[in-house]
């Protein structure tokens, strides 16, 4: 196996006396594709958001194509909090959706996508277009390139800003809880989306999700976060049809129930 591209070593946060992870040890293989689970509140949102560095850690490490995350070796080879520049330079490995889409409202389509291309990465415009059109082109878009944001349907603004979070070249692809803020006629779409990232490159995908059977269907690994930790993770027909931990038994009953309740 080769080195993973993602390390979290012995990881806590606490937000004042909460904690919401609690020592957890985990890896992401290059090209793997992880699905975490788990109920509302137990961590996973703030797993994926150390990693994209909106929160900051309380204590272990991160370590991406290993260079660590939130801390840099002094000359005696110590760590030491990470500078502004050290953290932009190791996160620009990382990209992430949000389950609101976070479009600038005043900005076309296509300069939602050009924009972090150009101000971040420093590239050039007319090689910064290109590249969003061919992004936008990958997710259906192409056509509203001169569209504002208020003009789209949800499913259309996420699948802008996963052409957005795609055109940075990403090393590691956050994913959280992308359907959530959708109509249910509009999930299929993004799904559809994912699935074509998730079959086509070598991007290693972090996705938090409730969608069970897609899940199952993408992810190469399963991890059921609970209290902040991770309590089961394993392949999808392990984890989901074969559960071991007694909490994830009772997470997957309460959820199939739920799913087959009446409206």
């Amino acid at each position: 196996m080769s080195e993973p591209i993602v390390r979290y070593n012995n990881v806590t946060k606490y937000f004042d006396d909460l904690q919401v992870l609690d020592g957890i040890d985990f890896e992401i293989q290059p090209g793997e594709k992880v699905a975490l689970i788990g109920p509302s509140g137990s961590g996973k949102t703030t797993f994926a958001r150390l990693l994209m560095t909106l929160e900051e850690i309380t204590d272990g490490t991160i370590e991406v194509e290993g260079d660590y995350l939130w801390h840099e070796q002094d000359d005696n080879g110590d760590l030491k909090p990470a500078s502004t520049d050290h953290l932009r330079k190791v996160r620009s490995n990382i990209g992430m959706v949000f389950q609101h889409f976070h479009l600038f409202p005043h900005m076309t389509v296509l300069e939602n996508v050009m924009e972090a291309p150009v101000t971040v990465q420093g590239r050039d415009k007319k090689e910064a277009k290109k590249s969003a059109e061919d992004m936008l082109d990958k997710v259906g878009l192409l056509d509203k390139a001169d569209t504002y944001p208020a003009q789209l349907s949800g499913g259309q603004k996420q699948r802008v800003a996963i052409a957005r979070a795609l055109v940075m070249d990403p090393k590691v692809l956050i994913f959280d809880e992308p359907t959530s803020a959708l109509d249910p006629e509009l999930v299929g779409e993004v799904l559809d989306v994912i699935k074509d990232i998730a079959d086509q490159g070598d991007t290693s995908i972090l996705l938090i999700t409730h969608e069970m059977d897609f899940a199952k269907e993408v992810a190469d690994r399963i991890a059921f976060f609970d209290g902040g930790k991770i309590i089961e993770d394993g392949p999808p027909s392990e984890i989901l049809y074969n559960p071991q931990a007694p909490r994830l038994k009772e997470f997957l009953e309460r959820f199939m129930n739920t799913q087959s309740s009446p409206e």
